[in-house]
């Protein structure tokens, strides 16, 4: 499941896309909408620092869980339900290109409604779903 990211460029961003980009924008959130102590800290260590730069935030994000506990998949929430039975409390789990089509947005909103997605995370570019219990239900978008 380790591999490549390959995210949509820009200059070819379809309509759909820029009009997502557009509400995304207007709905995003800051730090001081967050509750929970551990997100605060991952948020101020690593989202806030590299959430423009996604390549270089999956790397932060593989060095602090360990480069086996981070799963990137497209899209589907076929291939969600395909690794549940390898996530642990630790995983995380990045989704590729989110906004890239309307097909691949109704996929990710499946994702982050499924009941063992504990917390998620929309960056626009990427989705970061945690599926720790220790942790509090929560939806953030930055």
């Amino acid at each position: 499941m380790h591999r490549l990211i390959s995210f949509q460029n820009q200059k070819t961003m379809n309509f759909f896309s820029k009009r997502y980009k557009l509400i995304h924008s207007i709905k995003k959130k800051n730090e001081y909408s967050i509750h929970s102590p551990y997100m605060f800290d991952l948020h101020n260590r690593l989202i806030k620092k590299y959430k423009r730069n996604p390549y270089r935030l999956i790397s932060s994000l593989q060095e602090e869980f360990g480069k086996d506990n981070i799963y990137i998949i497209k899209s589907s929430y076929n291939e969600f339900i395909a690794i549940q039975s390898q996530v642990k409390d630790v995983s995380v789990i990045i989704i590729e290109n989110p906004y890239f089509d309307n097909e691949s947005y109704n996929e990710f909103i499946k994702i982050i409604s499924d009941p063992r997605r504990i917390v998620s995370i929309d960056l626009y570019k990427i989705g970061i779903i945690l599926q720790n219990t220790k942790l509090s239900p929560q939806e953030y978008r930055f």
